[in-house]
């Protein structure tokens, strides 16, 4: 980005102002907020848990053609099943009888392309059905992209389809932990698929998942990579250190990656007021979500739940087979009119989370986002567990700073930001 396109896009916010949004943002945040309203009180997270879910997530398969070597799925190796179409028919009347008029289906694995004929039948099922009775279906496809072919292609570039493409940046960077069984590396494969979509139609909505890592906290770098090579939207997902495993993300690796977000921060800001707020769809999220802020990370059971193989419920795709996170039922056997209660535990009064001013909108955290679930609270708090912490609390501020940036300076701007989140395409 050149300065002399930076010195225009910002040309109405104070260069002073976006510096201490970057680096402080906790206390520029705090100084703005003493001369606003009190705002609103957040209803209760366990609140939410008496609703309807509107996103599914579909394991058409566990199984997977690749063997990334960090992936959260690795526990459940003894889990190699495709779903099939008696499987899906059930989970298609389950997700036709749930209320709500736009449901989001997402397709999931393991890799989903590797049993893409139930995943077609349960697509074509929901498309037919699901609007004969009023609903209007979405849906999402998350792929490592490497099975895609031109008739494939042809297929997913359908209007009412989203095909999110899981890729960490430049080759090196991607195939640091995105492999073959074989050990080669998947990045052409990726990008392959990526070409072919495009190829079907130039109109193709195809989006970038992120797995951040701590030699690979680069955003900005990232982005411009992605968005060069002509994916559409870009969602980061921090990767998760796994329970009974040594740490992958030691505290000096958390710090690198915060100041990675705080030098992401001005490169976001242009991107936005370009009309381009696309570069991080997770922080554009929390923009959209002002002034009030998010209502917690957590959706598990109020707005999402995750459909396994077998037509089994769980609260969230990261607790799949958990052995201690039981499932929510059957789609086969619950019924759908009763919504799904998942209970999150309160936070002792005494504790960081209950003093914290962000737990209104964090809610006890998200391991996609944060490393913390709010369904495992963990026990004694960590040097790094608290520098999460930090990072998503600045995260907050920022997008609370941001929405008032652009609202006053950039109205259409921020306009723009709320729009990415109008419909299902963005879930």
């Amino acid at each position: 980005m050149s300065k002399t396109g930076a010195s225009k896009g910002v040309g109405r916010l104070s260069e002073a102002v976006i510096g201490f949004a970057a680096t402080r943002p906790e206390e520029l945040f705090f100084q703005i907020r003493k001369g606003e309203r009190p705002r609103p009180k957040a209803h209760a997270c366990d609140s939410r848990s008496q609703s309807w879910p509107q996103y599914f997530v579909v394991r058409l398969s566990d199984r997977c053609n690749l063997a990334c070597t960090y992936c959260f799925d690795a526990a459940n190796s003894a889990r190699r099943q495709d779903m099939d179409l008696t499987t899906a028919r059930q989970i298609a009347d389950y997700i036709l009888r749930v209320p709500g008029s736009k449901p989001v289906i997402s397709f999931f694995g393991g890799e989903p392309l590797v049993n893409w004929k139930t995943g077609r039948f349960l697509l074509e099922t929901l498309r037919r059905e699901g609007r004969a009775k009023g609903k209007d279906p979405y849906f999402n496809v998350i792929t490592n992209g490497t099975l895609i072919t031109p008739e494939l292609a042809a297929e997913l570039v359908a209007d009412d389809i989203t095909v999110q493409i899981s890729i960490d940046g430049s080759r090196q960077d991607h195939d640091r932990y995105r492999r073959y069984p074989n050990g080669a590396g998947s990045h052409q494969a990726t990008l392959g698929g990526l070409e072919l979509l495009r190829a079907a139609s130039p109109k193709a909505r195809v989006d970038a998942q992120v797995v951040l890592t701590p030699g690979n906290v680069n955003l900005t770098g990232i982005a411009e990579n992605l968005k060069a090579a002509g994916f559409r939207r870009i969602k980061f997902l921090h990767l998760s250190d796994s329970e009974g495993r040594k740490r992958v993300w030691p505290a000096s690796a958390v710090r690198r990656l915060m100041r990675g977000h705080e030098k992401f921060y001005r490169y976001y800001l242009q991107s936005a007021i370009n009309r381009h707020p696309e570069v991080d769809m997770g922080f554009a999220y929390l923009v959209a979500s002002q002034p009030e802020g998010p209502n917690g990370l957590c959706t598990c059971g109020s707005y999402e739940i995750c459909i396994g193989a077998r037509g089994d419920i769980y609260p969230c795709p990261r607790l799949y087979g958990h052995p201690t996170v039981p499932t929510l039922g059957n789609c086969a056997t619950i019924d759908p009119a009763v919504p799904l209660n998942v209970s999150r535990p309160a936070p002792s009064p005494d504790s960081e989370c209950a003093r914290c001013w962000a737990f209104d909108w964090c809610g006890g955290g998200c391991s996609f986002q944060c490393q913390k679930c709010a369904l495992m609270p963990s026990g004694r708090s960590t040097v790094t567990q608290r520098l999460w912490c930090d990072l998503m609390r600045a995260r907050f501020a920022r997008a609370a700073i941001t929405y008032r940036l652009l609202r006053q300076s950039h109205p259409k701007c921020l306009e723009s930001i709320q729009m990415l989140f109008s419909d299902g395409s963005a879930a």
